[in-house]
């Protein structure tokens, strides 16, 4: 008997690389379509490679044919043309992808959202979430919609090695107004695991993924600056100070370090939910146990994000 066939976007990524690893456990057959450049082979060829190209239904059909499950991770943090980042055109690209599995015969998608994609209007990352989940969820198809917090866990910890890195640089680190807005962390295999048990039911859900620990933001940031053997001091800034202070960083990195709009999300306490948790790691003992390994160097997410035609 052939193994069931299970299709994960980004697989060579953070969140769904941690799907595909736990549906290996599973005794599936997991494909990716991916177009990362220079990403490493978690799987050692355990998983079927294809090119995710847009442009090519036909081609995009036929790497989805046969798949019982669709994991889609595919999403842009950056609103960004000239570099092929761009929200409406992570739209229009999402919609190819829900009608190509429609053709292709995909029983079911679980799409990954973000925690309240509704609450944060005039933002272009939110707005483009909640157009994809209005149209899957008019789509005819059987899904499932996850609405993730902030990840952590799991080796690529861009947000918590970046932040490290300027704890361990400045004596001070500001937090933006007083920090007191919430931040609910949940663990990147969590979220998989989640993803994957939505996978197997049949009814469409739209499911909230936190961790089992709210912080208060500066709680947070002090937790990792302890974590490092770090005593720093954790200052209120206002927000325009923070968003030019991180645009001159972002100058001498070649880098996005922050967005207004992730600011004002940050500040709305878009990353936390009243929703029951989910996830079960908590954040306050894993980065007891890994803080100290973090910020060493600087983690450049634009440079890396480098993509080729498949």
């Amino acid at each position: 008997m052939s193994k069931p066939l299970h299709v994960v976007t980004g697989a060579f990524g953070y969140s769904g690389r941690w799907i595909a690893h736990h549906l290996l456990k599973q005794d599936v057959h997991v494909r990716t379509l991916t177009n990362a450049v220079g990403r490493d082979d978690p799987f050692d060829g355990k998983v079927e490679v294809h090119g995710l190209d847009f442009s090519d239904m036909d081609r995009l059909v036929a790497s989805l044919q046969g798949a019982e499950v669709l994991y889609n991770t595919y999403w842009v943090r950056y609103n960004k043309r000239q570099k092929s980042f761009a929200h409406d055109a992570a739209v229009e690209n999402t919609r190819i992808l829900f009608e190509a599995a429609r053709l292709a015969g995909v029983k079911r998608i679980v799409h990954f959202s973000v925690a309240n994609p509704t609450k944060a209007p005039n933002w272009t990352y939110f707005e483009g979430k909640v157009q994809v989940e209005k149209m899957l969820e008019a789509s005819g198809h059987s899904y499932s919609i996850l609405r993730p917090t902030v990840l952590f866990g799991g080796g690529r910890n861009v947000l918590i090695n970046n932040i490290a890195w300027m704890l361990r640089r400045f004596p001070i680190f500001g937090v933006f107004g007083f920090g007191n807005y919430p931040i609910q962390p949940v663990h990147v295999e969590d979220v998989a695991e989640v993803a994957i048990a939505q996978g197997k039911v049949a009814e469409n859900t739209v499911v909230d993924v936190t961790g089992p620990e709210t912080f208060r933001y500066k709680e947070y940031i002090g937790l990792m600056s302890k974590s490092m053997g770090l005593r720093r001091m954790i200052l209120p800034i206002p927000p325009i100070m923070g968003w030019m202070v991180g645009r001159m960083l972002g100058v001498v990195l070649q880098d996005d370090v922050i967005t207004r709009a992730e600011i004002k999300g940050l500040r709305q306490g878009l990353m936390a939910s009243d929703a029951p948790a989910l996830g079960e790691r908590r954040f306050s003992e894993w980065i007891a146990e890994h803080g100290a390994s973090f910020g060493k160097r600087y983690q450049n997410d634009l440079k890396e994000r480098k993509y080729r035609k498949p």
